[in-house]
């Protein structure tokens, strides 16, 4: 896909970003139905396009209305950036910015990026929208990236923010509605680290819903025990987990997380630690089971045995 490059600052007239504020009817009419259509813990839902290992396409519907995008893969249109794109052809046509205001008719919010962000995941004014660049600290390379409206912006509040009015009251989901939220990020969680590894020219792995349990029962223990470890009190590491649960393997590798905003900021935290890292990558690994307990992540491994040795 040929993509314009803009100056920055701009609204961009081609390309993804060019969906926030459509209808949703144009979504059904450019990319059919969503393979699913999950609840976020942010009042919209996810209509979820994983087109390929090369384009996946996270479309936050409110109201009939595209209100954010995320997405990720070698052949997606994010214009006026490029993904793959490097950090510093970036900084040579965008203003960077550690402080970046957004008025909304309750007040004024202003968010301030660290260091860590303003090398990972930059915040960039585009017009009346927002763009949130994820950068793969390790390559210097940009990952992927989410497009957001302000309104948005200020309810997930991603970065550290202070802020003049009235702040926008957060509602917290039922645990029915959890649960949904959870299975939705699971599933993410998966699409996106299979994209990551096809473009680090390493095989995808298959879900393993048996692995999956397990995951669940660590995320879930880490929030109503408040800790945060791979070792369960209880229960031990990930090797005695999968043991216990009588899941054979060769090896395991184990990620966590916590208090992320959603699924692709966990799977970009991940790959930007890294330990984490390498687990995420490891080219051995087969299946993956994924667990998530409200903000608490677990991301286990395996490799299978190969019963052809």
């Amino acid at each position: 896909m040929k993509q314009s490059v803009q100056n920055s600052g701009e609204r961009p007239v081609s390309g993804l970003s060019t969906w926030i504020g459509k209808n949703s009817d144009h979504v059904l009419e450019t990319l059919g139905e969503p393979e699913r259509i999950e609840p976020s813990s942010y009042g919209y839902d996810w209509w979820v396009y994983p087109i390929s290992s090369k384009q996946y396409i996270q479309l936050g519907i409110e109201d009939s209305k595209v209100v954010t995008l995320y997405t990720i893969g070698d052949e997606v249109n994010v214009s006026p950036y490029k993904l793959g794109q490097k950090l510093e052809d970036i900084y040579r046509f965008t203003i960077i910015e550690s402080e970046i205001v957004v008025n909304d008719q309750s007040g004024s919010y202003q968010f301030e990026l660290n260091e860590e962000d303003l090398n990972t995941r930059l915040l960039v004014s585009l017009g009346d929208i927002y763009a949130q660049l994820y950068l793969d600290k390790f390559t210097g390379e940009l990952m992927s990236i989410r497009f957001l409206d302000g309104s948005t912006l200020i309810k997930m509040h991603p970065y550290e923010m202070m802020y003049r009015g009235e702040l926008v009251a957060e509602t917290e989901p039922t645990d029915e509605e959890w649960t949904r939220i959870d299975t939705a990020s699971e599933k993410q969680i998966y699409d996106i680290t299979n994209v990551m590894r096809t473009h680090f020219e390493v095989d995808e792995v298959d879900w393993n819903e048996q692995v999956a349990n397990v995951a669940r029962g660590h995320s879930e223990e880490m929030y109503e025990e408040e800790y945060f470890s791979h070792e369960s009190p209880v229960f031990g590491n990930l090797s005695d987990r999968l043991e216990k649960d009588e899941i054979p393997f060769k090896t395991a590798g184990e990620n966590i997380a916590s208090q992320y905003t959603d699924a692709p900021e966990a799977v970009h935290g991940w790959l930007n630690s890294e330990g984490h890292r390498k687990i995420l990558l490891e080219e051995e690994f087969t299946d993956l089971g994924v667990g998530v307990y409200k903000k608490y992540y677990t991301q286990n491994f395996i490799e299978k045995f190969n019963i052809e040795q």
